[in-house]
């Protein structure tokens, strides 16, 4: 992996040899940043949150974001998924600038190909895991019948160890079965990329590992891939690569192990 360029404003894949030797190249990135810069005006001055992000994410790589406080981390994760507009530069998802998507265009965009998970659950108390769960799918897809939409939310609660309290509410769950009910939210609209926000913030070591690697194992096996924002180090390095972010710079990558054949 010491043959992965990432000078330049584009990220470049390395020629590798197949098992017969013949040298192909790996998949285009599913998600490319291009000389991000993010700035916020506040009281006469200039914030600069994001300073040249280039990034590059492969279908099915998982890459781990980490860095102190204040960083840009969780802002860098809002550009990308276009909850926050970049001050200049390029965000692309296969191919397509979501930057040049108007807002309606940019919902639907995001709801196809992206699941999102944050420190917080965010779980809807009134709601019983398996309601929180099919209420994703009930926004995105209105007129899907919902004995369907259940079918999928019970499907994702399984996936995810949960099928069993799909009836009990938010209170009556762990914090670690919360988040898990959270990440059945964030795939069970099968996107292509996930993002995580520090998920295991509000859970004890044993437990954050745990749901780190189902979320790793249930992407893997659908072929989705991940951003993870974390400040554990040790859940940073279970990813492909890590990635350093100090004062609005991507600045250093660590290949944690061989991702690619």
């Amino acid at each position: 992996m010491r043959d992965v360029d990432y000078s330049g404003s584009r990220w470049i894949p390395p020629a590798r040899p197949n098992k017969e030797g013949v040298l192909s190249v790996v998949p285009s990135p599913i998600l490319e940043a291009r000389d991000v810069n993010l700035l916020f005006h506040t009281g006469g001055e200039t914030l600069h949150v994001l300073r040249d992000v280039c990034f590059a994410l492969q279908p099915g790589e998982v890459a781990s974001v980490v860095g102190p406080s204040g960083s840009g981390k969780t802002s860098l994760l809002m550009v990308l998924a276009g909850l926050e507009k970049a001050t200049s530069g390029v965000v692309s998802i296969d191919g397509t600038d979501i930057e040049a998507l108007d807002e309606d265009g940019l919902a639907i965009f995001r709801r196809n190909n992206f699941g999102i998970l944050f420190q917080n659950f965010h779980l809807i108390p009134s709601m019983t895991a398996l309601e929180n769960v099919a209420f994703t799918l009930e926004i995105a897809h209105p007129t899907r019948p919902y004995a369907d939409i259940r079918r999928a939310a019970l499907d994702a609660l399984a996936e995810v160890g949960l099928k069993e309290r799909a009836g009990h509410f938010p209170s009556a769950l762990s914090g670690g079965e919360q988040q898990r009910v959270g990440l059945a939210r964030a795939i069970v609209g099968e996107p292509r990329i996930l993002l995580a926000d520090e998920p295991t913030g509000n859970l004890d070591q044993a437990t954050g590992a745990s749901v780190i690697e189902q979320m790793f194992s249930l992407a893997r096996g659908r072929g989705t891939a991940i951003l993870l924002i974390t400040h554990d180090l040790r859940l940073a390095a279970r990813a492909d690569r890590t990635l350093s972010m100090n004062q609005g710079r991507l600045e250093e990558v660590t290949v944690n192990r061989e991702v690619m054949a």
